[in-house]
């Protein structure tokens, strides 16, 4: 049964991940400082111990015996790196930003996620594992959503036990251990969102709030190019686009541009989706 650091490092380096040795919390009266010294450090106990990894990540390690050295006299906390080095990427969810509610309102639209390994993170949120998906996983802050972040190629994560500022421990989750449950693929979904895809949903709404605001001087050429693209590409007939453009222009352009300004931009928008469908025929052709 693992009950030390040093157990656990081990054992997740057993696993395949690569870890390094992290700064620790320090108590300090009814505060907390970093092991590293510096004053008013705001990544207390997160961040690579320079003493042994003076190189940081880089140095990242799943070798035993190293793994002792780092671990067996030391306090150091466990970090595990994400990304293909390891197999794995991590959604980090932080309720102290609205993580929960962010994630909850993704899975009431997608879907729940599908139960794979968990950590448990000594402020109260979650690092829910998935199976590294072979080509680069992006690290971003709160981009697929508030209090979502996620730790991928390049990055790393706190793992149990190690100690957080508040005083509580990282834990494994007991219904979503490692050596129960299965490292799982994310769902297309979740996928597409850390991509930076769009989802038809936002997509739609975008198009939806153009079309329904004034359109001011200085934007109104690439509104009535963004719709006809649109348009176009939906392979809907030019001049039935056109007939569209121009209306859109008189109800939504303040002022609205001449019609022979709007024939134009359409015309050349039109131009370019020709030009689009005939180099997809070529290359269909020459891969046939």
């Amino acid at each position: 049964m693992m009950q030390t650091i040093l157990d656990h490092a081990l054992y997740y380096a057993n696993l395949g991940a690569a870890v390094l040795p992290l700064n620790w919390p320090i108590p300090d009266g009814e505060s907390v400082k970093c092991s590293c010294g510096k004053a008013g450090c705001n990544s207390i106990g997160k961040h690579p111990f320079a003493r042994f990894v003076p190189n940081g990540l880089k140095e990242a390690s799943r070798d035993p015996e190293t793994i002792r050295r780092w671990f067996t006299k030391s306090a150091c906390n466990i970090g595990i790196i994400t990304g293909g080095i390891s197999g794995f990427f991590a959604l980090d969810v932080d309720p102290r930003h609205d993580g929960d509610e962010s994630l909850y309102q993704l899975e009431t639209t997608f879907g729940p996620l599908p139960h794979t390994v968990r950590f448990l993170t000594g402020g109260g949120g979650e690092h829910i594992l998935f199976r590294h998906p072979g080509k680069p996983v992006p690290n971003s802050a709160g981009k697929i959503g508030k209090g979502l972040d996620i730790k991928g190629d390049d990055g790393y994560i706190v793992a149990p036990p190690s100690r957080h500022p508040s005083g509580r421990p990282y834990a494994i989750s007991a219904d979503h251990h490692p050596d129960d449950v299965p490292l799982v693929a994310a769902p297309a979904w979740l996928l597409e969102r850390i991509a930076g895809k769009k989802s038809p949903e936002q997509i739609a709404q975008g198009w939806r709030e153009m079309v329904m605001r004034a359109v001011p001087e200085g934007e109104r050429n690439v509104a009535i190019a963004k719709l006809s693209g649109l348009l176009l590409a939906k392979r809907i007939d030019p001049y039935v686009t056109l007939d569209l453009m121009l209306g859109f222009n008189r109800s939504h352009c303040n002022p609205p541009l001449a019609d022979k300004e709007v024939a134009v931009v359409v015309a050349n928008i039109a131009r370019r989706e020709t030009d689009r469908r005939t180099k997809n025929r070529t290359k269909a052709g020459a891969n046939g």
